[in-house]
């Protein structure tokens, strides 16, 4: 009896250990969720909407029949955020109101983060990718942001998990789940569709007898047949509005770079992307060797149990970044179409990749000692990205709302401007107070100067111009024919001159 006794002891000794641990990871986890909860809800309503934010808002005010038909005749792309933001804006136009929507998926990410990474790499996996999502800028960034980027990622990871899922343990009902969730990902963002293909590449380092062709062939038909109307406007849509976009380069990958590791930035973005390469870094030696070690495709676990999709598990991450990355870059060879945001599908992978290669540090110090950098420098690149303002359109078109008179005229240049500060105007000026007529500009404009009917006063905005710019100076030549700079004033990518008549 006493002998049973003496033997019992360890395996209770033992089995209070591991629930102390248990409970002390739950209560870091759940440290981790309310940090980045508030990490997405501070300052949401401090910065003015920029272009796009101030895009996002004006087609979702359209009527219901001229907001369909431009959805499908003119801009498919984000088509199922706009569908979200239209009932939405009953709350109100408020900056912080508009952005809330984005915030609650750029929470729910959180704790789905932890599920992924803890299904495929264990519990520590599991609260440390959830972490560096948690103060990662960039995640941080598109949730206080009225566009689609925090649904992305959300979709991104959902599917991912449901494709595990499948991996793990095949049916059809969650081959069909995983289909639906993968589809629906394509209507946020049309880069969505290289998401099931990054899954689909993995597949093939499944081992042979685990491979279950019926249920996937029929998740992938269903995301071929979702992603149909998708491909068709791709290809349909004019294109004009990415024109902008140059063939890739060199510096275009490193702003992918800072722009997954800290919302972009030359300093401290710079140095937070050298430190999480070298993580990523030790994630590639570590699947080098499981890749590897053997003939046997079964891999025994720290715990001591057997994964036979371990080398799966490593290259689906590995392929989440890399597949979406090298196909942009070979499709850019025909049509530019690489630019870091639109790459944010790849933010999960590559977190996911951080976290596995940190815990892949053989030294324990060395590794406490990368994380903490890691996550202090993720904390700062949040901090200047609160900061950053990118257009105070609301700062102008208040200044203009205050100084101007029904009688004068403003002139935007370029004509976008237009589009931004009158709208911004619609939402933040009475509609029954008068209002000064507008008139946008770009280069090349002719008849502009008759259209302003000689006023007293005009105000010249500026946007998107340099010092150097040579439409920006024939404007402001032209003007002073007959008027005098009576002043200016300054925002962040706006400035707002005063000019009176001789």
């Amino acid at each position: 009896m006493l002998s049973s006794v003496i033997k019992a002891r360890p395996a209770k000794t033992q089995a209070n250990g591991r629930a102390t641990l248990l409970r002390k990871s739950a209560l870091l986890l759940w440290t981790v969720l309310f940090a980045g909860a508030f990490l997405r809800l501070v300052a949401l309503g401090h910065k003015s909407f920029w272009l796009d934010e101030i895009a996002s808002v004006t087609i979702a005010r359209r009527p219901s029949p001229v907001f369909w038909h431009f959805l499908w005749h003119d801009e498919g792309n984000m088509a199922l955020y706009y569908v979200l933001l239209k009932p939405w804006l009953h709350l109100g136009y408020g900056e912080a109101t508009v952005r809330l929507l984005s915030v609650v998926p750029g929470v729910l990410s959180l704790p789905l983060m932890y599920v992924l990474g803890k299904r495929l790499f264990g519990r520590e996996a599991g609260v440390l990718a959830t972490a560096l999502l948690a103060v990662n800028a960039c995640a941080i960034a598109v949730s206080q942001e009225a566009r689609a980027y925090s649904f992305v990622v959300l979709a991104v990871l959902l599917s991912t998990y449901l494709f595990v899922r499948c991996m793990e343990g095949p049916s059809y009902r969650g081959a069909i789940a995983y289909a639906l969730v993968a589809g629906v990902t394509c209507y946020f963002h049309y880069f969505g569709v290289l998401v099931p293909v990054a899954h689909g590449i993995s597949f093939l380092a499944v081992p042979p007898k685990r491979r279950s062709w019926k249920p996937l062939l029929l998740a992938w038909g269903i995301v071929a047949l979702m992603a149909s109307p998708i491909l068709w406007l791709m290809h349909a849509q004019d294109v004009g509005h990415i024109s902008w976009l140059q063939p890739p380069s060199w510096l275009e990958l490193y702003h992918l770079g800072v722009f997954l590791a800290a919302d972009g930035g030359k300093a401290v973005g710079a140095v937070l992307l050298a430190l999480e390469l070298v993580l990523v870094g030790f994630f590639l030696a570590s699947f080098n060797f499981v890749w590897r070690s053997g003939s046997s495709e079964r891999q025994v676990m720290p715990d001591g149990n057997v994964d036979e999709l371990l080398r799966w598990r490593y290259t689906l991450v590995a392929s989440m970044v890399a597949t979406p990355v090298v196909i942009t870059l070979l499709v850019s060879s025909v049509r530019p179409a690489f630019y870091h945001r639109f790459l944010i599908i790849c933010l999960p992978g590559w977190l996911s990749m951080v976290a596995v290669g940190a815990l892949n540090i053989p030294r324990r110090s060395w590794r406490t000692a990368m994380l903490v950098f890691v996550i202090a420098l993720s904390l700062v690149t949040t901090a200047i990205m609160y900061r950053r303002v990118t257009e105070d359109w609301r700062g102008a078109v208040r200044y203009l709302i205050v100084n101007t008179r029904s009688d004068d005229r403003v002139l935007y240049y370029q004509s976008v401007g237009e589009f931004a500060g009158e709208s911004y105007r619609d939402w933040l000026q009475p509609a029954n107070l008068p209002r000064p007529a507008a008139t946008g500009i770009n280069l090349g404009n002719s008849g502009w100067q008759l259209a302003i009917d000689h006023p007293r006063r005009i105000w010249l905005v500026l946007y998107r111009a340099k010092a150097d710019d040579t439409g920006a100076r024939e404007i402001e030549r032209e003007l002073a024919n007959e008027y005098v700079n009576a002043g200016e004033k300054k925002f962040a990518g706006v400035r707002v001159i005063e000019y009176r008549a001789k």
